[in-house]
């Protein structure tokens, strides 16, 4: 059974989104090396490696664009449901 948590999963978009650990960390208000250990974790999760790390930045592999798409569908669904809660 997989263990990812939404939580992982917003922070892999905000790196994504962000371009990069450190600016998504400071935009989650979280240390660099705890938005590495979350993508980490994730990484173990899917049991494949989310990004390809090089001089120019971050580049998504094809399955971090796998899970990126279901990602943001995810985040969209959570919030989703939270404003039909909302106005029940």
């Amino acid at each position: 059974m997989n263990d990812i948590s939404l939580k992982q999963l917003e922070i892999f978009v905000a790196v994504v989104e962000y371009g990069g650990f450190t600016r998504a960390a400071e935009e989650l208000n979280m240390t660099q090396p705890a938005v590495s250990h979350h993508i980490k974790q994730l990484e173990q999760e899917v049991d494949a490696p989310l990004f390809v790390r090089n001089k120019a930045g971050l580049k998504l592999t094809p399955q971090g664009e796998i899970v990126v798409n279901y990602a943001r569908r995810m985040k969209a669904l959570h919030e989703r449901m939270f404003a039909e809660l909302q106005n029940a």
